[in-house]
């Protein structure tokens, strides 16, 4: 009986004993679950880099220098690496005692090594930035906020690289160094748009405009297809510090190429197109006195002392404000308007969705019924304002032989290693080709012997007009703000380019506007963008 019960007893300290071990290992095994739930993932975030901006020759205009980060793991070995990369012992101590790795910027790749990814992060914006008034800039977050990077932001936003670095964690957060990083990269640096624009020749006419200290625009256009080659606005602004830009007294963030402003006499070449349609002989002579009566208001010339007996060429050649005044006269109000719309004045030029220039203003034919009006918009004053942009598109269906052409500024779109190209919209004749061949001969007599001579290039010839544009505002001195112009084409035979030169309150076209017209011509020139010849 004794025996029995140590026998029964032993048999039920052995289940239990069973059982208890079944719990414990069934209690360490959701332990091990859970400390492996526990364990996870950390992802650095390297860099988010915006679709790449090209210019016409598939070079860079943003994203063209770069900066190194590194991806560090904290280790005995990434410590080693990187221990000259601070500026003081403290700081390395510091954070290499972090347990979650880090980013942080470094000075080459050769600090890569166990522990240390690096890897080579565009900058937006370089010191050699250009065009910033095309280019725009984005903000903090990297949203952008003017030029193509507002208008595409969602299109490079899309297009652009993304890096990240994942490490594996564990189950009190730390990287666990045997198992590496696993690099992560989304789509392409190489990505995004290509412009029209020449680098070359717009940072030669940026120079341009900063050496001659003034503020005002440079629009470079071809004549064929209306692709803008360059489009300079100064002063200018650095995109990668907007901020002290914003309350500038002369307004670096306005981009004057898309402004509109009085422009003139070189409306002058637009009155003698509607003329010469009109049939009136360009051999038709008028005197000029210095001055002339209209309607009871005086208007003077800019030669005061007169030009004498002057025909159309001659009129042109030396700005006669007179010959024009009698001129629009005879052509009439609603004739002369008419041509002007034709041209696309008071039309603004749209060079991607939702993004334009101005429109300008185009005097109404009720307001030409005055007659003072009418002799106003006869030498391109009184109510009429365009911009560079439109003089430009002027010049150019002028010396394409009467072709209207829109601006463009987009070229194309780059992805997946190829270039879709942007349709170009097709010229509209507007001018018959022997009444812009006549207006081309006019504008090269301006460059030869007339208003225009200091705007002849060191090669190749130019024909060309001088504006200097009475605004009606006054300074704080009592002198009134008169802007300088010249717009012209570029070489003087078969010509390729249309060039225009705008300052602000220049004063005279021929001694502000004609001298940089000489020198953005050399720039194509030196450029090597004039085609199938040697120029004289």
């Amino acid at each position: 009986m004794g025996k029995r019960i140590v026998a029964l007893f032993g048999v039920a300290v052995f289940l239990f004993s069973s059982i208890l071990w079944r719990l414990s290992w069934i209690s360490r095994k959701e332990d091990f679950a859970q400390a492996a739930n526990r364990q996870s993932t950390y992802t650095l975030e390297v860099s988010s880099i915006r679709g790449t901006i090209y210019d016409c020759q598939g070079q860079k205009l943003v994203n063209d220098s770069a900066h190194y980060l590194a991806a560090v793991l904290p280790c005995n070995e990434s410590a080693a690496l990187l221990r000259e990369e601070f500026s003081s012992e403290d700081a390395w101590r510091k954070k290499m005692s972090e347990q979650a790795p880090f980013l942080m910027e470094v000075r080459s790749e050769a600090v890569a090594g166990e522990g240390v990814e690096v890897f080579s992060v565009p900058d937006r914006y370089s010191d050699d930035y250009t065009a910033p008034h095309i280019i725009g800039y984005v903000d903090a977050d990297g949203v952008g906020q003017t030029g193509v990077e507002r208008v595409f932001n969602d299109f490079l936003e899309s297009m652009g690289e993304k890096i990240r670095v994942r490490y594996q964690m564990d189950a009190i957060g730390r990287a666990l160094s045997g198992d590496g990083a696993e690099i992560l990269q989304e789509g392409s640096q190489s990505d995004g748009i290509v412009l029209t624009l020449h680098k070359g020749l717009q940072q030669a006419c940026e120079q341009i405009l900063n050496k001659a200290k003034v503020s005002g625009a440079i629009v470079v256009m071809d004549i064929q297809n209306g692709g803008i080659k360059a489009v300079a606005s100064a002063p200018s602004f650095d995109p990668r510090n907007v901020a002290s830009a914003m309350y500038e007294p002369d307004s670096p963030l306005v981009n004057r190429a898309f402004g509109a402003y009085a422009v003139g006499s070189t409306f002058k070449l637009l009155v003698a197109a509607a003329a010469l349609e009109q049939g009136i002989s360009p051999q038709k002579t008028y005197v000029c006195d210095g001055w002339l009566d209209v309607d009871g208001q005086i208007f003077k010339c800019n030669q005061l002392s007169g030009h004498g007996e002057i025909d159309l060429e001659e009129a042109i050649a030396h700005s006669c404000n007179c010959y024009f005044i009698q001129l629009a006269a005879e052509i009439g109000a609603r004739d002369l308007r008419q041509m002007a719309l034709r041209f696309g004045f008071s039309q603004e030029d749209l060079l991607a969705d939702a993004w334009q220039t101005a429109k300008g203003n185009l005097p109404t034919e009720e307001q030409l019924e005055n007659p003072a009006e009418l002799a106003n918009f006869g030498f391109g004053q009184g109510l009429l304002t365009a911009t560079p942009v439109q003089i430009c598109k002027m010049i150019a269906a002028i010396a394409s032989g009467g072709n209207l052409t829109v601006p463009r500024l987009i070229e194309g779109f780059y992805t997946g290693g190829e270039m879709q190209k942007e349709a170009a919209f097709s010229a509209n004749r507007i001018l018959p080709e022997k009444t812009a061949e006549r207006l081309q001969s006019y504008m090269k007599t301006v460059v030869l012997e007339g208003s225009g001579q200091l705007a002849a290039p060191a090669a190749g010839g130019a024909g060309g007009k001088t504006a200097s544009a009475q605004t009606g505002i006054y300074d704080e001195n009592g002198e009134e703000i008169v802007h300088a112009w010249f717009g012209g084409f570029y070489p003087a035979q078969n010509p390729q380019y249309a060039i225009v030169v705008f300052i602000e309150n220049g004063q005279s076209g021929n001694r502000a506007a004609a001298p940089l017209f000489a020198q953005t011509a050399d720039a194509v020139l030196a450029q090597g963008l004039i085609e199938g010849r040697e120029l004289p």
